[in-house]
């Protein structure tokens, strides 16, 4: 869905009544999207019966999340888009309880509208717990640092949707990027920081089945310019790019954005962060590390350090060895 499904609908001329179309005429529930006589955006779930004892609706910032009762036991859930900036997360709302409900009894809309009722609970509390929690500062570098990884190096050699599908640092996969068979890591750090270079698994350096590549990286905090970026920023860029690719990219980026725990917020426009290096190594052969097969049985879940100079001979040119990579 994108803000043509609702912008396409004019709104309701009574303030009784509501201007809706079916969401999907595929879906079993009756989910529907319109607007209402002030012109808001709203999605609406009605149920004929079953509705006795609901939960109470949570509270959403910039959504209203309402509860109609009908006659007998019946009632219709809405949620009105009140401030039009949240329309993204309006958006990615309905999209999940579509989602959510698409394996759903048909016609089963009490059942299913008690369901959505504990969706939007969870939703409320991922919301609130993502409102009270800031990014670290080192989860910040390290978001920084696979974006502009993923601007400068994947999206200008491939198409827009294998550059999202290859970045899986997002989603917790042991290594940042996958591109056939060829794995990359990436490492950023201050360029104030010692050289010593974390590594939290046995496994994010072990190239088992795959060819693999560490990018080291340093940035540092910079006046505003031509070549410094906000976390804010870069994404912001990233999601221009992905936004003219097509609704289907755009809503993978944040998805994993989500996964990164990111939401946007005043306080990522600040820093500035430019990149001051960036550097390839391939890991092979005797590169410093450790893999599973070094530990001893029972050891597992390792996190240690090499340092940056152990790494020199294994360097390769960047520019090169990533043709190779994208051929």
């Amino acid at each position: 869905m994108d803000e043509r499904d609702w912008h396409d609908i004019a709104p309701a001329p009574d303030p009784r009544v509501d201007n809706v179309r079916r969401a999907s005429s595929t879906h079993p529930l009756d989910f529907f999207r319109g607007r209402n006589h002030a012109g808001q955006y709203i999605f609406a779930l009605t149920a004929d019966e079953g509705c006795r004892e609901l939960p109470k609706p949570p509270k959403l910032n910039g959504i209203d999340v309402s509860l109609e009762r009908r006659p007998g036991d019946g009632a219709r859930l809405i949620l009105t888009l009140e401030e039009r900036d949240h329309f993204d997360i309006f958006r990615a709302l309905c999209g999940h309880l579509l989602e959510a409900t698409a394996d759903h009894p048909y016609g089963a809309n009490g059942p299913g509208l008690r369901l959505v009722l504990r969706r939007l609970a969870d939703w409320h509390n991922m919301l609130r717990r993502r409102r009270e929690a800031l990014l670290t500062t080192e989860e910040i570098i390290g978001l920084v640092g696979e974006l502009l990884f993923l601007r400068d190096q994947v999206l200008p050699r491939t198409v827009a949707a294998s550059s999202v599908a290859a970045w899986r640092g997002a989603h917790r996969d042991e290594q940042d990027f996958a591109i056939g068979a060829w794995q990359i890591e990436v490492k950023t750090q201050l360029s104030t920081s010692d050289h010593r270079l974390l590594i939290s698994s046995e496994a994010q350096l072990d190239n088992a089945g795959s060819r693999l590549l560490l990018c080291h990286q340093t940035i540092a905090r910079a006046p505003a310019g031509a070549a410094a970026v906000s976390l804010n920023a870069l994404i912001d860029e990233l999601t221009h790019e992905f936004t003219a690719a097509g609704l289907p990219i755009l809503e993978q980026f944040e998805a994993a954005l989500e996964a990164c725990h990111y939401i946007r917020r005043e306080e990522y426009d600040e820093p500035q962060w430019l990149l001051t290096d960036r550097r390839l190594f391939e890991v092979r052969d005797d590169f410093p590390r450790l893999t599973a097969a070094m530990l001893p049985t029972g050891v597992h879940a390792v996190s240690y350090s090499i340092l940056l100079s152990a790494c020199q001979r294994f360097a390769v040119d960047l520019d090169q060895m990533l043709t190779e990579v994208f051929a």
